[in-house]
């Protein structure tokens, strides 16, 4: 099948909002750094789109190669992320507004995260389901399971420990 820009640009635009979650995981959340992994990330998806196979489904493509590109740029920048308030538009992006400090929360709670329990666990409140997540991930679907549980209750430990509300 012959991809061409109308093509791949159509696909950005259904799969944007996994490129934008993305985005807002894997930096300190400040526009120019959004703006810097969306530019870096939109890059790879078209130097790849003429070679995307189609052994999966779309968004599990882009969720690949998003994450890759966003861990690929941790890595080279080696900075730790900072901890920032979402601003109300990147919110009414995610969520409803009623619920900013509950997200808020949840995101500073993920921010302590690694980079591979990040990845799994954006997938997973995504509602991505175990057999993709293990695809996109490189890692068997059980054990992708178990380390959401793990992952899971880490998040809740963590919560716990910081006496905050959000479970």
């Amino acid at each position: 099948m012959e991809r061409n820009e109308q093509d791949f640009m159509a696909m950005l635009a259904r799969c944007e909002r996994i490129v934008f979650k993305v985005c807002l995981v894997f930096t300190d959340r400040q526009p120019d750094s959004v703006r810097d992994l969306y530019q870096d990330i939109v890059c790879n998806l078209w130097q790849g789109w003429g070679r995307m196979r189609g052994d999966s489904t779309e968004g599990t493509w882009v969720y690949s190669v998003a994450l890759n590109t966003a861990v690929t740029q941790l890595r080279r920048r080696r900075r730790a992320p900072v901890i920032v308030r979402l601003s109300d538009e990147m919110v009414a992006t995610l969520a409803d507004t009623r619920q900013e400090d509950l997200y808020d929360r949840l995101y500073g709670l993920i921010d302590r995260l690694d980079n591979a329990d990040k990845s799994l666990i954006m997938l997973y409140l995504d509602k991505i389901p175990s057999r993709q997540i293990a695809q996109i991930t490189g890692v068997g679907e059980a054990a992708a399971r178990k380390r959401i549980e793990r992952i899971k209750q880490k998040l809740i430990k963590l919560n716990e420990k910081d006496n905050g509300s959000i479970f």
